[in-house]
Formats: C-alpha cells, structure tokens, sequence
C-alpha cells in the first residue's frame, strides 16, 4: 500500500479543460456550417438541371 495522500480536487482538470473546449470548437464549427449553408424556407428552390 501506498502512503501517498490524494487530491481528488486536482485530478482531472486538464481533461475537463479539453473537453470543454473540443465542445466549444464543436458548437462553432457546426454554427458555422449551418450560416453557410441554411436556406430559409420561404426562398425559392434551386433551379433544376435540365438536359
């Protein structure tokens, strides 16, 4: 057995740190895809391609 004493609140706040921030890129990323490609409903259809 070990005598080292443990921090509970020091362990594990660099990987709550990097999940925090992967959600943050995450929620950018897909606000970002959506401002470029959402067509509001009341715009006409693209035109169809006709051979």
């Amino acid at each position: 057995m070990s005598n080292d004493t443990v921090n509970p609140s020091s362990k594990g706040w660099g990987v709550a740190a990097f999940i925090i921030v992967l959600a943050i890129v995450a929620n950018v990323t897909a606000y970002t895809i959506h401002k470029a490609t959402y067509l509001k409903p009341d715009k006409a259809p693209a035109a169809e391609v006709t051979r």
